[in-house]
């Protein structure tokens, strides 16, 4: 019986040593404190042992830092990395390191050598609620596979005349349509993907970067709920296939997203608001295959989405609302299908920038077309469908495009004379979309319920209004002037029957 309880006690003690104090060792917390040389975060970095956690508390630590543990790296009060102005400010090259809490700040600015504030060459990383400001690059995912960047808010450098760069005359052919400006400024992207799948990206704000967030050769990645302002493209995808975004909001850009090259791309419940520019878009698909966009909100743009040289997208149940254009369809891009969407408030609906309207287009499915609040047709049978097909454009929407100055006199009386004259004597040839099933109703948008309008957007029916008040005014010269002539005429008259008495 003794034996028994001896070998008990044995075995428990074995238990103990081998998961016990392990776990106590793995627990360890060392801590770093004043400020001063980043060689004092190193320091402890090469002290610990994987599965600490160094805490480093409020001060300023100029120079870099290089994680090769999987350690988890705590900031506490937002102390300051500074790099000094030369490469990268903290680099990671172990897997499954926790990077929380920082401000990280300085990297160099060799663009050859992509700097950044954090560059990650490691897997299943975790870096989140860090302030990431005036670096080159905000935070480089380099062949770095299953991390997740989680609110981290990115400043980057400020760019000079971002937008008035971006304003290069466009060729408008099939094909050659220059999709890529120049950008002033030297600046990185606020996230870079690089050869980097299966990532996730989340809740970070960017703004004042290159692009805000960058994929080359980058698969598979989920990009949720992100806010991007004031960049070049606020997600830009280049030869990366089947990632997915969904409610991100991309403001005051030079585009909201644009997919390039890239295949099987699906965003959903996304917004994609006020970028404007002369070369500005909601949305850029170039030779973009395959893709899903569905849920969206693309509000107060130039173009709200422009295809060229793309295929087999489909495009339902999204909100395109008050943009210069709303899709603007070259002939490059053809079997793509809009369905299910509410067309409201663009000047021009649809645009066809070659005169033609691409083959395999299609403006409905399963017979459900979109909704167009300038149809003017009925529903006599009450079935939510239109009883006549919707065809867009019309004679001055087609002189606009051809002749830009014409937009002048847009909702004015003279451009409702011109279409009415139009429609009673057609002589010009114009290219039409044809919805055979337009609805009478809006479709509901669930994205609308977290998007606010900005109070001070400037409506189509304001453009009315100007037009209006400059008919106004030319009426008011022509009465001038006829005025001045009557005056004229009396005075004459008046001087010829004074010379016959």
């Amino acid at each position: 019986m003794k034996n028994k309880r001896n070998r008990r006690c044995f075995w428990l003690s074995v238990v103990f040593f081998l998961w016990v104090i392990p776990a106590a060792v793995q627990a360890a917390t060392l801590e770093v404190k004043g400020g001063g040389s980043a060689e004092s975060i190193q320091a402890a970095l090469e002290r610990a042992t994987p599965g600490d956690t160094v805490n480093v508390y409020s001060g300023t630590y100029v120079g870099k830092i290089d994680i090769d543990k999987a350690v988890a790296l705590i900031g506490v009060g937002t102390p300051i990395l500074n790099g000094g102005g030369e490469g990268d400010v903290v680099s990671l090259r172990a897997d499954g390191v926790t990077f929380k809490g920082f401000q990280v700040t300085g990297s160099g600015k060799r663009l050859q050598d992509s700097d950044a504030g954090i560059k990650i060459h490691s897997a299943d990383n975790v870096i989140e609620d860090n302030m990431i400001n005036n670096n080159l690059f905000g935070i480089y995912l380099l062949k770095a596979e299953n991390n997740t960047l989680r609110n981290n808010t990115i400043i980057g450098r400020p760019a000079k005349n971002k937008l008035d760069a971006s304003q290069e005359k466009e060729t408008g052919e099939a094909g050659t349509y220059d999709i890529l400006p120049s950008f002033e400024g030297e600046g990185g992207d606020g996230i870079h993907l690089f050869a980097a799948s299966n990532n996730l990206i989340e809740n970070n704000d960017i703004t004042d970067t290159r692009d805000g967030i960058y994929f080359n050769y980058a698969h598979n990645n989920r990009l949720l709920h992100n806010a991007i302002d004031g960049v070049r493209y606020a997600i830009h995808y280049m030869y990366s296939d089947d990632n997915y975004f969904e409610g991100n909001v991309a403001t005051h850009n030079v585009a909201g997203a644009a997919p390039m090259y890239s295949k099987r791309i699906t965003f959903r419940k996304n917004v994609f608001a006020y970028n404007r520019g002369h070369r500005s878009f909601g949305i850029l698909f170039s030779n973009c295959n395959d893709g899903l966009a569905e849920g969206n909100i693309i509000f107060g743009n130039t173009r709200g989405a422009l295809f060229d040289v793309s295929y087999h997208n489909t495009f339902r149940n999204n909100l395109v609302a008050s943009n210069d254009i709303g899709i603007d369809l070259i002939s490059s891009s053809g079997f793509n299908t809009f369905a299910k969407n509410n067309f409201v408030d663009n000047m021009e609906q649809i645009a066809f920038r070659a005169g033609k309207v691409g083959e395999g287009n299609v403006f409905y499915a399963d017979e459900v077309g979109n909704y167009w609040n300038d149809y003017r047709g009925f529903d006599l049978d009450q079935n939510g469908i239109g009883d006549n097909p919707y065809l867009t454009g019309d004679i001055f929407t087609y002189l606009m495009n051809k002749t830009p100055a014409v937009r002048l006199f847009l909702n004015s009386p003279a451009a409702t004379a011109l279409e009415f004259a139009e429609n009673m004597f057609p002589v010009i040839e114009i290219p039409k979309a044809k919805d055979l099933y337009p609805l009478i109703k809006p479709v509901e948008i669930e994205a609308m319920t977290y998007f606010q309008i900005e109070k001070n957007q400037v409506s189509n029916k304001v453009f009315g209004a100007y037009s209006l008040l400059m008919l106004f005014i030319a009426g008011l010269i022509v009465a001038r002037a006829f005025r001045t002539s009557s005056q004229g005429i009396k005075l004459v008259d008046d001087f010829l029957r004074g010379g016959r008495k």
